[in-house]
């Protein structure tokens, strides 16, 4: 099945989180069965400058996949409509549901018959759910509800990433909406990276990772909240996009509030390469996130043997009984704090069973042949249109 998916940023790009590591492990994945084409921006978030090397509007082969990487002026209803026409193409794949550029646009093309039609995927990627509503909530809302009336998405096949997600979907846009659970599926590349752990964990001293977008939605503000009552000697080194300033100077407040043996050192963003090495320098992932329908951060520290400490608002559950780390509700600060105290009490021993637990944890759910079979299923569904 030829599949044409529309996506604001993509390989080489690494700045926007998930959403690029979503798409490049579902190409990679279902590269036997399906061949993708990839529509997409000429740089990575935030940046002003292009990749370099790339030729806008011509298509180039990236990886496991075909991208035309397209300039601001390249961008216009006439140039979306342009790439559809011009493209055979079994389902079109919108990787966002309401993007504006790498979504709207392209649909709404496709909605009133200006270009051939074609099944539809679109894949929300957590944007329905409560606590990603909640930031900008009347502009969200307000779309939600006139997308919803108008019948924007009808007859689109919709991806949710887990029952939880579905949910969320079905809150919005109704029992009749089509919806095929289709786990993230994660690179074998990956998950086949060797396990590296950069020394052994001493009692009495931790070191603890985040490393995500600067943003609510990332909740950094609770992590550094957490340790405000943990003794000991701790460091906390932040990787990530200053993608929110305003949220990151409440994050530098709360960071000056805390004790004298707590060192929090701003790292900048982290180059994918430079992502394992990370994670084998650091005790723990620390990632109170209050909403993810995957979270690859979480993903790649298990598959790198660092053990996590997040919230229960993701897939990742039953952390602790996997010996793999914990995942703990927002509402109860004082778990995340006594679990902070107990990570920094454990000793090598204790740590390096974590660490396996980790690591076996992540291979699970990477190898997981039933997501993969979902992730086929999803297109089948889209190209019959009907479950």
């Amino acid at each position: 099945m030829r599949i044409l998916a529309f996506v604001d940023y993509f390989l080489p790009g690494f700045k926007s989180g998930g959403p690029v590591r979503t798409l490049a492990g579902m190409i990679e994945r279902l590269e036997p069965r399906h061949a993708f084409s990839v529509v997409t921006r000429d740089r990575d978030q935030g940046d002003a400058a292009p990749y370099g090397g790339i030729r806008p509007g011509a298509w180039t082969r990236v990886g496991h996949a075909e991208v035309m990487y397209l300039s601001p002026e390249m961008r216009s209803m006439g140039d979306f409509r342009r790439v559809l026409s011009s493209s055979s193409h079994d389902v079109v794949y919108f990787n966002s549901l309401y993007s504006p550029t790498f979504t709207l646009k392209p649909l709404l093309l496709l909605r009133t018959g200006r270009v051939p039609r074609m099944p539809v995927v679109v894949a929300p990627r957590g944007e329905c759910a409560a606590a990603a509503v909640s930031i900008k909530r009347a502009k969200k809302r307000l779309f939600l509800e006139v997308a919803r009336r108008t019948g924007y998405y009808r007859n689109v096949t919709f991806q949710a990433s887990s029952p939880a997600e579905e949910r969320d979907i079905r809150r919005w846009f109704g029992a009749s909406a089509r919806i095929v659970v289709a786990p993230n599926l994660v690179s074998l590349e990956a998950a086949s990276a060797p396990r590296a752990r950069d020394g052994s964990k001493v009692a009495g001293h931790l070191r603890l990772v985040f490393l995500s977008r600067i943003a609510r939605m990332k909740n950094l503000r609770f992590a550094l909240e957490a340790l405000r009552d943990v003794e000991g000697d701790v460091e906390l080194d932040i990787f990530g996009p200053m993608e929110d300033p305003a949220y990151w100077r409440e994050c530098e407040r709360a960071a000056r509030g805390l004790p004298p043996g707590v060192v929090v050192r701003y790292r900048g963003e982290a180059l994918r390469d430079d992502v394992p090495r990370i994670f084998a320098e650091h005790d723990f992932l620390l990632h109170p996130s209050r909403g993810e329908n995957f979270g690859h951060v979480i993903s790649e520290a298990l598959l790198s043997g660092c053990p996590v400490i997040v919230s229960d608002r993701t897939p990742w559950r039953g952390l602790e009984g996997l010996q793999a780390g914990w995942d703990l509700p927002l509402e109860d600060p004082p778990r995340f704090r006594d679990v902070l105290r107990r990570c920094v009490a454990m000793d090598a021993e204790t740590h390096a069973r974590l660490s396996t637990g980790a690591r076996a944890c992540g291979l699970a759910r990477s190898l997981d042949d039933a997501a993969l079979e979902a992730n086929v299923r999803l297109f089948d569904v889209a190209a019959r249109g009907k479950k």
